[in-house]
């Protein structure tokens, strides 16, 4: 199974580069993150999100959106906090970020509907908002994955 590995470059002045690693464990129950493109069932990918700031001005309103790949499901708790705090995380294909726990609405037969609360396994994308990033900044944020 192919992993799709890059991020697209943002414009300037903001740049940006996706990674992709493989979580195992050494001899000693140690982590091991591997840099990797091929993925198998079962394993783990530690994704690393890195941006720039390469202006000479600072920049506001940053938002920072990361995949949860088709194939894979967000392991709970493994996203780094950002600098302004916690990520939020879309159920539905970024078209809306929530906190957790991540609410959605089902429509049910009768035209009424019900509230749930998603589990990781539902999440599509995760995103962080980073109120300012100065010049010359950078910042790199984590969360891990695991192949279905």
């Amino acid at each position: 199974m192919r992993l799709f590995l890059s991020a697209q470059e943002a414009e300037q002045p903001l740049q940006s580069s996706m990674k992709a690693f493989l979580v195992t464990l050494d001899a000693e129950q140690q982590e091991l993150l591997t840099p990797t493109e091929q993925i198998l069932p079962g394993q783990t990918i530690e994704y690393a999100l890195d941006y720039s700031n390469v202006s000479e001005r600072d920049l506001t309103e940053v938002s920072i959106i990361g995949p949860i790949p088709e194939g894979t499901f967000y392991l709970a708790g493994s996203a780094a906090r950002g600098k302004n705090g916690l990520p939020q995380f879309s159920v539905d294909d970024a078209k809306s970020f929530h906190y957790e726990p991540v609410k959605y609405k089902i429509n049910q037969e009768d035209g009424s509907e019900i509230e749930k609360t998603a589990t990781p396994d539902l999440y599509t994308q995760i995103r962080w908002r980073i109120n300012s990033l100065q010049a010359g900044e950078k910042l790199t944020l984590k969360y891990r994955v695991q192949v279905k």
